[in-house]
């Protein structure tokens, strides 16, 4: 028998619900088969949807769109508002989405745009801050992906698709001071801050996107430890990205990159694979 509840399900999944609201739903799914059977299935469908590579859709696509668009004029408001909906996975969830967009004839290129913009990352705003404070700069970006306390036990539960771990002491005693989880477009993220005696150190985790804003800031290469990465710096402050198939692991700090980077790289990063220096740019 289906529960009056299960509609809330989508609603907690993308993270649309108060605090409140979040605890009560958890505390019904503990009890209640249906619901929690939806909410696997649909964290599932989330999970996938983050992690899905790039596919490249045909030139000439756009242009039948245009046309469909220009002949059947600006869209009318659908009789009905669908929260959701399923796709099988693979090629065919191309093609589905892609008959969808023709069929209906909304989908324009603002829509376009605007996703693209929900997936990229924003670093700029941490960086344009950093020299003036560190921790103030890490709570604009904090803020500016929707960022929300958590604990580093719920961060694994919340991010179960990144590889990352959130340690209460880093190696050279950097003391665990707060744990956000974040939005990036659709997917999940997690941001941590650390303390050394006054000195701040911050990690960010998130899937790998297309795109990663640093505003006017340079990035490069740089190997740390045995890995290849990418890094942007100013002054003594270094933003390190080391990125695997499924998580962009990102340290700010002022550590040397030979002595004590590594190490600290290692404690958040539980299981290195493969990755390389390719950053998804």
């Amino acid at each position: 028998m289906s529960c009056k509840q299960i509609e809330k399900t989508g609603l907690y999944v993308d993270d649309e619900m108060s605090v409140m609201e979040r605890r009560d739903f958890e505390s019904h799914i503990e009890h209640c088969s249906a619901c929690a059977a939806e909410f696997g299935d649909l964290s599932k469908l989330a999970d996938g949807i983050a992690t899905t590579g790039d596919m490249r859709v045909p030139d000439a696509l756009w242009s039948a769109i245009e046309q469909r668009l220009h002949e059947t004029g600006p869209p009318k408001p659908p009789a009905r508002k669908w929260r959701r909906f399923r796709l099988p996975g693979g090629p065919w969830a191309m093609a589905a989405l892609i008959a969808l967009a023709i069929g209906l004839g909304t989908f324009g290129l603002s829509s376009l745009e605007s996703s693209a913009r929900a997936s990229t990352i924003d670093y700029a705003v941490l960086l344009d801050s950093l020299p003036l404070d560190p921790r103030k700069a890490c709570g604009e970006f904090v803020a500016r992906h929707d960022g929300t306390p958590t604990t580093a036990i719920e961060a694994k539960r919340i991010a179960s698709n990144l590889n990352f771990e959130t340690p209460a002491v880093l190696p050279g005693n950097f003391r665990l001071q707060s744990v956000h989880r974040l939005k990036i477009g659709r997917a999940k993220g997690i941001a941590a801050a650390y303390d050394r005696n006054g000195e701040f150190l911050a990690v960010v985790f998130h899937p790998p996107v297309k795109r990663e804003e640093f505003g006017s800031h340079k990035n490069f290469p740089c190997v740390i430890g045995e890995h290849c990465g990418h890094k942007v710096q100013i002054g003594e402050w270094k933003l390190v990205h080391l990125t695997d198939p499924t998580t962009c692991h990102c340290l700010l700090s002022r550590l040397d990159e030979q002595t004590e980077m590594p190490a600290v790289m290692s404690a958040i990063v539980p299981e290195f694979v493969g990755g390389g220096d390719d950053h998804g740019h």
